[in-house]
């Protein structure tokens, strides 16, 4: 079951690319989970600015952060 509010946190979803990242847009982790299961997608942390140190999360942990207290 999914926790309500983590659902309503935004996170940035970006492609990984051989050439780098490429943004795709700043939305909330329901929208984000909503997105088609593509690989090269990540997602920032919603709760650490994971955006500015390189940590991004795979949809595996972005749906385990949604299910999470």
């Amino acid at each position: 079951m999914m926790r309500e509010r983590n659902l309503y946190r935004i996170v940035e979803v970006s492609m990984k690319r051989e050439s780098g990242r490429k943004e795709i847009g700043i939305m909330t982790v329901r929208q984000a989970l909503e997105l088609p299961q593509v690989p090269s997608l990540e997602y920032s942390h919603p709760e650490l600015n994971s955006r500015s140190d390189g940590r991004f999360l795979t949809r595996d942990q972005l749906e385990a952060y949604a299910r999470c207290a």
